[in-house]
């Protein structure tokens, strides 16, 4: 049934944006897809919840309509193939972004406006969850100046000694770090610190033109906390094995796995040509664009069952 239903760019470049994900084609193959993918009965359900949120997003912002029509559709399928949800009302999973990306054309090289899936923080740990390589992952720990704390590694294993200060002596932080519980039970212990973010802000100065994110001195010439929090969660899943994600979605631990077929047709040379690929990226760092503040992912601290 996968491959019987096609959909066909020059079809497709036909559509109004906030119609793309109403097509019965669209609606049959997301269902299937999402189907086949999670071995459940739960796509239509899913489809019919997911389709009011992506319109409803780009209702909101109409700028996200000027995205090639290829690129709204696949980031659709997207949330199909990641399990996740674009409700952007409560510890939001995954957003919308648009990404300019040059193109060669008979014409020469051209700037071409892309949709894409930016997958949060919360997100990642939630399909880190889902795959079986985490039980459960705290809340990242802020550590401020004046706080007592010591990372160790003995035998192979990393601990941590913290005590914050109370009353706080200092609202400059210094070091942040993160309790992980493996599906085994045993428990890891990742950590940052000011020198490494420091390094990522160099990093982004140089990515953007000489202005690193704002959010690396936002907070009164130090890092954000929240934005630290995202990092330290990104940070702290280098090391694990990476998660199936869409064609169209970005996460700071990219794959590389075997393609989909989202079914779709295009006449002449490169049909079914995938993106070119971004520049390698440090982990834990991200070029700026269009996006939305990093998000606080608060992270489930037991066993909570996760649900939709």
């Amino acid at each position: 049934m996968s491959n019987a239903i096609q959909i066909r760019v020059e079809e497709l470049n036909q559509i109004h944006p906030l119609n793309i994900v109403e097509a019965d084609k669209v609606e049959q193959k997301f269902i299937y897809m999402y189907n086949a993918i999670w071995g459940c009965e739960m796509g239509e359900q899913i489809y019919n919840r997911e389709k009011f949120y992506f319109n409803k997003i780009l209702t909101e912002k109409p700028e996200l309509q000027e995205c090639t029509k290829l690129s709204i559709l696949g980031c659709f399928f997207d949330v199909a193939v990641n399990g996740l949800t674009l409700d952007q009302t409560s510890r939001p999973q995954c957003y919308l972004i648009p990404n300019n990306i040059k193109v060669k054309t008979p014409q020469g090289e051209v700037w071409e406006k892309r949709l894409g899936l930016k997958i949060s923080a919360y997100g990642e740990v939630y399909m880190r969850q889902r795959a079986g390589q985490i039980r459960y992952a705290d809340n990242p720990v802020i550590v401020y100046e004046g706080d007592a704390f010591r990372p160790i590694i003995k035998n192979g294993a990393k601990f941590v000694e913290y005590e914050g200060a109370f009353p706080r002596l200092s609202d400059k932080p210094v070091a942040a770090f993160i309790r992980i519980v493996r599906n085994d039970g045993s428990v890891d212990f990742s950590w940052m610190m000011e020198t490494d973010w420091k390094r990522l802000s160099t990093y982004s100065a140089k990515q953007n033109k000489g202005a690193a994110n704002a959010l690396y001195t936002s907070n009164s010439g130090c890092i954000d906390t929240g934005f630290l929090e995202n990092k330290m969660i990104k940070h702290a899943f280098d090391s694990y094995p990476k998660v199936r994600t869409g064609n169209y979605t970005t996460m700071e631990t990219q794959q590389e796995e075997p393609v989909i077929d989202y079914g779709f047709v295009q006449e002449g040379e490169n049909a079914n040509e995938p993106l070119p690929p971004d520049e390698p990226v440090p982990f834990g760092e991200e070029r700026q664009i269009e996006a939305p503040q990093p998000v606080v992912a608060p992270i489930t601290t037991a066993d909570e069952e996760e649900g939709f």
